[in-house]
């Protein structure tokens, strides 16, 4: 990690945090210190890079319903949805990885910011509810209430307290849109002439609601400026699978006495 994106508390300039910063917090206060104040960074997962295409075509459908400021999307209609994409001249910002949409905590000096997939508004009311796309391939109808679906939660209502924070009127029911690729007797390649060497695979479409809760978001900034304030190393989380391996291997090499 550069020098300039370490914490120093001997700086008076803001120091930028993002939601994945206070994911990786909130899984473990040791591996973000480390990370975020001594640049020892954890080893980098790969890619969702069929995610960030979905994410990418999704992001342009709903466009197309922004420029018409259109409520006849089929998603809006399968669920009865009075709302409209959300028009801002902020909203490609906002949906920039290391731009996003940000705040500055003064109680902490630490500028939060997040890239949200989409902002919904609805017709009547004029409130806003945060969207994130979320791609899968699996059995069954996709949830929230397992896997990772406490850290999408946490994302969403860190989304909602920086829309709020810049008063906006977000609602407290944000969505995750769903798309679930098939796996079923579907083929890959098409029949029609002139397409033969074009691949499609299928998605159902999930809607689910969310009612979220930011009161922890504050808080949690307060025990993040404090971990990196602290000379100590907090606690590690042993149980998180980025730390499971080291500790694992850590015990069983002073066991065999090779440390």
């Amino acid at each position: 990690m550069a020098r300039y994106n370490k914490f120093d508390k001997t700086r008076d300039d803001p120091f930028p945090i993002s939601r994945s910063g206070i994911d990786q917090f909130l899984r473990c206060p040791r591996t973000f210190v480390l990370h975020r104040k001594y640049g020892v960074k954890p080893p980098s997962m790969a890619p969702l890079t069929l995610a960030i295409a979905t994410d990418h075509l999704l992001k342009n459908e709903f466009d197309v319903y922004r420029e018409k400021q259109s409520s006849e999307h089929p998603i809006f209609r399968k669920y009865d949805l009075k709302v409209v994409p959300y028009q801002h001249t902020e909203i490609e910002t906002w949906r920039q990885n290391f731009k996003g949409i940000r705040y500055l905590d003064e109680g902490t000096n630490l500028e939060v910011f997040g890239a949200v997939d989409d902002v919904w508004e609805d017709i009547n009311s004029k409130e806003l509810y945060i969207v994130d796309y979320k791609s899968t391939s699996k059995q069954g109808d996709p949830n929230i209430e397992t896997g990772w679906g406490l850290s999408y939660k946490k994302q969403m209502e860190i989304y909602q307290w920086l829309f709020r924070k810049n008063d906006f009127p977000v609602s407290d029911r944000g969505y995750f849109l769903y798309v679930n690729g098939v796996k079923g007797d579907n083929k890959f390649y098409s029949d029609h002439k002139g397409y033969e060497d074009v691949g499609f695979m299928e998605f159902n479409t999930t809607l689910i609601p969310y009612i979220g809760n930011i009161d922890w978001v504050s808080d949690t900034l307060m025990l993040i400026k404090k971990a990196l304030m602290n000379e100590k190393l907090p606690e590690p989380n042993k149980s998180w699978d980025e730390n499971r391996y080291f500790y694992e291997r850590l015990q069983l090499e002073r066991e065999l006495g090779e440390i």
